[in-house]
């Protein structure tokens, strides 16, 4: 009978819209299944309808609807609405939606830039994300107070008068609700080298095998004149060392594996969530598909 597995988790990163850790004591099976999770069935609030009443300007209303539809908007309350399926009003309410209204002409002569930031919503906790950046620190957000995400340009005369309505949903039904830009996983190297092989090999030899590796993961030490292993997490298994060290002759000077219950991730969000949120609500998701097939295989 196999053994139950306790997966842990060591966070090495947390910053506002990135976070890595290490996941470990698993498989790449589970792995897997958090990263697709995180991608696809992580809830969010994005706008999902658009209601054209004026449109002047160079693009026609479903490209608008489309970038409207991209905008990443705060969902760190997301919990409190319900999917409009599940929704007992009959076509849509504050439990289900959020609105928003756009209101912009250009009355002087030159280009005027219609951003995200003139979406005038009803519900404060759900709006643009760089909304929510103006108070905090150019530093930490890297968005600046004036800046915002471009919907269309406008020419003198030109006008945008449109009602939007965002719903809750996930990444599964259309990638405008995915809360990331990407979440990889990388097996742990395990890079092994021979020292006494290294003891064959001439300076130069030293140095031409560690500018084989195209990623730096190994650095030659003057002092001790050897080769150490600078930082692991660099490498991307290309086994070029390993080509090197086949062609100065000395095969077995350096092994590279992977630690197959060892995985570090790295996770970029919209903005939408905190990458914390994202992980946290991940597991939780995975956890209650787990629990739901595990009472559908006890009625059989």
């Amino acid at each position: 009978m196999a053994h139950a597995r306790t997966p842990q988790i060591e966070i090495t990163e947390l910053k506002a819209d990135t976070m890595t850790f290490t996941l470990s004591k698993t498989d790449s099976a589970m792995a897997n299944a958090i990263r697709r999770v995180m991608i696809a069935e992580v809830p969010t609030m994005a706008i999902d309808l658009v209601e054209i009443e004026s449109n002047t300007s160079v693009l026609h209303d479903e490209f608008i609807a489309h970038r409207l539809g991209l905008i990443p908007l705060t969902s760190h309350t997301v919990s409190r609405f319900n999917y409009t399926r599940e929704c007992s009003c009959m076509e849509r309410c504050p439990n289900c939606s959020v609105e928003f209204t756009l209101n912009v002409k250009c009355t002087e002569e030159g280009t005027r830039d219609v951003t995200s930031q003139e979406l005038i919503g009803t519900d404060p906790d759900v709006k643009p994300v760089d909304q929510a950046h103006v108070s905090l620190p150019v530093e930490q957000t890297g968005v600046r107070p004036e800046s915002g995400i471009l919907i269309v340009k406008l020419r003198k005369g030109q006008e945008l008068r449109l009602r939007a309505i965002a719903k809750k949903g996930v990444g599964k039904e259309h990638a405008k609700w995915s809360p990331t830009c990407g979440v990889t996983f990388q097996y742990d190297p395990d890079i092994r080298l021979n020292y006494n092989s290294m003891e064959m090999l001439s300076e130069d030899q030293k140095v031409e095998f560690v500018k084989s590796c195209p990623t730096k993961v190994y650095k030659y030490e003057d002092a001790s004149r050897s080769i150490v292993i600078e930082d692991p997490l660099k490498c991307t298994s290309c086994k070029e060392c390993v080509k090197k060290a086949d062609a100065l002759g000395v095969p077995d000077l350096v092994r590279v594996e992977q630690k197959q219950e060892r995985f570090h991730f790295t996770i970029e969000t919209t903005g939408a969530l905190r990458p914390e949120e994202v992980v946290l609500t991940g597991f939780n998701v995975l956890r209650d598909k787990l629990e739901n097939i595990k009472s559908q295989m006890s009625e059989i």
